[in-house]
């Protein structure tokens, strides 16, 4: 993991900065932010600073950066012990370029990436053995997520949220079913209550923002894309969200030849997307790994990349580095599969189902 990673800080800092600027990675390396910045951005600023101050390299920096991201890696894969047949969707995440260029040099993305792969390993690892420093981790990183990015990091608060009910809650005599129209229930009271502020601050702070965030003179920004409100956004998801996660369109590809890797590089993140719905949906037995998946990783998915897409879709160059940060949590439910033994033996060793529902679909079981 760790050569990975040293592997795409080379290949960042020599092969693709000739071809597109590193951007905010240089500007924390140069003090290209000022004082009236945020505050995150100030931080990293003055980590970066910090480092090179003592480390005295650019380079040696952007290693600094790159393996606090890969020690998540690593601990992520001690953690929910990944190996054989269960490690190819988090290695076609690892040596995918999207995920690789940005995590590997200085900048947000690369703490995002080592907090989120911190948590993920808590939660595989909790499965495993229930500790109570594994809840501390776990809160460590989701608070240093939201400060970091805060859209992306509230998707995984309320991931752990529903992961903390049904690790610690009060045991359901539910099936998944009732419970999934109880919590849409309560979401569609809460929306409606939140959905003014809600509409508001999208049509008119987000896609203002996402429209002017990119120069027209940019090769990669997309001029032809136009949402001006909500309901543009919300209506579009059938195109935006696959573009946005794709990257460049075919044209674009065939009129810079350039984007072609991150272009294939798109189609396969986004297909592991589709698979990890897959394996929420069939793969994972009737219990409350199931539910976690099903009411707390899905909707937490659905707020990242709804809060990603305006930025993904106006401009899939710089749409790269963002998701660069939570694309690892694209693939939580594949990675869950190594720690649960009985759908390492899939449908021979589960239950039949008879009438409605089965024991473990009823009630909350112990993890093997």
């Amino acid at each position: 993991m760790l050569a990975i990673f040293v592997g795409w800080t080379l290949f960042s800092v020599y092969v693709y900065s000739r071809y597109s600027q590193l951007g905010d990675a240089e500007a924390y390396l140069t003090e290209g932010y000022d004082e009236y910045s945020q505050g995150r951005t100030l931080l990293v600023a003055q980590i970066a600073g910090g480092l090179r101050s003592v480390l005295g390299a650019d380079l040696l920096v952007h290693m600094a950066f790159s393996l606090f991201a890969a020690s998540g890696v690593c601990y992520l894969v001690a953690q929910g012990n990944i190996r054989g047949h269960y490690r190819w969707p988090l290695l076609a995440i690892l040596l995918n370029p999207n995920f690789g260029v940005w995590a590997s040099v200085t900048g947000r993305e690369s703490i995002f990436v080592g907090l989120l792969a911190f948590f993920m390993g808590t939660v595989l690892g909790h499965y495993r053995q229930r500790r109570f420093e594994h809840f501390l981790l776990a809160l460590l990183c989701v608070a240093g997520m939201i400060y970091i990015r805060a859209p992306f990091g509230t998707g995984v608060a309320l991931f752990y949220l529903v992961y903390l009910l049904y690790a610690w809650g009060p045991r359901l005599h539910m099936s998944i079913g009732v419970q999934a129209l109880f919590v849409l229930s309560l979401a569609a009271l809460v929306l409606s209550f939140a959905w003014p502020y809600l509409d508001s601050y999208i049509s008119n702070e987000v896609l203002p923002l996402a429209r002017s965030y990119f120069t027209v003179a940019s090769a990669t920004t997309r001029t032809w894309v136009d949402l001006h409100t909500t309901r543009d956004l919300l209506t579009g998801l059938w195109w935006i969200l696959p573009l946005s996660l794709i990257g460049p369109t075919p044209g674009e590809v065939l009129a810079r030849p350039i984007t072609l890797p991150f272009f294939v590089a798109g189609l396969i993140v986004f297909g592991l997307l589709v698979h990890s719905v897959y394996v929420a949906l069939f793969k994972i037995p009737r219990g409350p790994v199931r539910g976690t998946l099903l009411l707390g990783w899905l909707p937490a998915t659905v707020v990242i990349l709804v809060s990603y897409m305006p930025f993904g879709i106006y401009n899939p160059g710089s749409g790269i580095r963002y998701a660069s940060c939570f694309l690892l949590f694209l693939i939580l439910p594949s990675l869950l599969l190594s720690v649960v033994p009985a759908v390492a033996r899939h449908k021979r060793l589960l239950p039949r189902a008879s009438g409605m529902g089965d024991a473990t679909d009823s009630h909350r079981t112990a993890i093997p």
